[in-house]
């Protein structure tokens, strides 16, 4: 990346971020994952510590991606587009799910999304302006600061990166947006378990084998069995 055309910063924990402070979240952990401790309660914590064990994102992962312009040329941003590396059109076994967040009345994300199971995924913006959906396209002058809030989602398994569409000058350039210098995975896999912390709750709860879309309410503390 020319550090004289934009500067980049990926926030890549969602639950630190406002636009989707209402959401549910959800990780899928390894099938070989033995973690010595139950996992925290509190979402934003939780992430960071089902990550560090190599989960991956449950059907959605969300980022949120700052760009601002940092020469003295106008930027054009035209496209934000997923780079596939791999992809499976079904969901890979994988270990127990967790779950945490969400609350009733939840306003959907803002701002753009992308289907990984298109060709060429690319993001679009969720909301129609008079029936349409907006051209995806900025220009940044120097100085100015642009937010995409991804929402990416997929029914099989992709693991991605996401690329920046930029001109400058009349030419081309590209650059590679990553996930701490790693890539990207979403996965639609069930798990042999799933636990979930309901939104308002201060406990785990386990929701069974086959969960339906939420896990009931209420329930005891769970024990947790990771493995299949």
């Amino acid at each position: 990346m020319d550090p004289q055309v934009v500067a980049v910063h990926v926030v890549v924990n969602p639950a630190t971020v406002d636009t989707w402070g209402t959401a549910e979240f959800a990780m899928v952990l390894p099938k070989d994952a033995r973690p010595s401790d139950d996992p925290p309660v509190g979402c934003a914590t939780l992430i960071d510590w089902a990550r560090a064990l190599g989960a991956v994102d449950h059907k959605v992962s969300r980022v949120r991606v700052v760009v601002q312009g940092a020469g003295d040329q106008g930027v054009l941003i035209d496209n934000l587009r997923a780079r596939v590396i791999r992809r499976s059109q079904t969901p890979e076994p994988a270990g127990v799910q967790l779950r945490c967040g969400g609350q009733q009345g939840a306003a959907e994300p803002r701002d753009v999304e992308m289907d990984l199971d298109a060709p060429q995924p690319a993001a679009r913006y969720r909301t129609l302006i008079e029936g349409r959906r907006p051209l995806f396209g900025f220009t940044l002058a120097k100085g100015e600061t642009e937010v995409f809030d991804l929402t990416a989602f997929t029914t099989g398994t992709v693991e991605w990166t996401l690329e920046l569409d930029l001109v400058v000058a009349g030419k081309r350039k590209r650059v590679e947006v990553t996930n701490r210098g790693r890539s990207f995975v979403t996965t639609a896999a069930p798990g042999p378990r799933t636990y979930q912390v309901p939104p308002g709750g201060d406990h785990w709860i386990e929701c069974g084998h086959t969960p339906g879309p939420a896990c009931p309410e209420g329930g005891p503390p769970a024990h947790f069995r990771y493995d299949a």
